[in-house]
């Protein structure tokens, strides 16, 4: 017989493949094989799209002042953060840390997005309930967080994770304002 632990791990592993797969669609599909996504001559570049989500978005200025004068270097960034999302979630390392890093990702564009109208502010939102969700359960027993967490018992409390993607993000945020 089946425990819920069990269960509960089997459910973690299929929102997992699920969440990667829009992960790793994002960024492999829609930027990296993307040839004008890094192209400041094609329609899809990523300053269009960065203009277009600010004009009616709260954060703005943010999006101004941080984002706008390094969209090259936040394209690439926004690009490896994707696939690295997409691939840490699929195998269930580091899960919490990356989860945390792709929240924030998913609030600065579900910020920018639902304000224009845009229909991808919706997977945002889904995404960055289900990145909490990872956050604080965890990848579950069939990932390799699971199988290291029974020997590092750090890998099972979720703050310090939280914390440590946290920072990541806001020592990124400062990068981009000082540079």
């Amino acid at each position: 017989m089946k425990s819920l632990r069990d269960e509960s791990s089997l459910e973690r592993l299929i929102l997992r493949i699920a969440v990667a797969s829009i992960w790793l669609d994002a960024g492999v599909l829609n930027k990296l094989l993307n040839p004008g996504f890094l192209n400041p001559g094609s329609t899809s570049y990523i300053g269009f799209t960065v203009q277009y989500l600010a004009e009616g978005s709260p954060i703005r200025g943010f999006l101004y002042t941080v984002v706008f004068p390094h969209v090259y270097t936040v394209g690439v960034l926004v690009m490896i953060g994707e696939i690295s999302f997409g691939i840490l979630t699929l195998l269930g390392f580091m899960s919490r840390l990356a989860s945390t890093v792709a929240l924030y990702t998913n609030l600065i564009y579900f910020l920018s997005a639902y304000w224009t109208g845009a229909e991808e502010y919706g997977i945002n939102l889904l995404l960055m309930l289900l990145n909490l969700y990872l956050v604080w359960k965890g990848p579950g027993q069939f990932s390799l967080d699971g199988v290291i967490s029974s020997r590092l018992k750090l890998l099972q409390n979720p703050i310090p994770w939280a914390i440590a993607g946290t920072l990541i993000y806001a020592i990124v945020i400062l990068y981009l304002l000082i540079y």
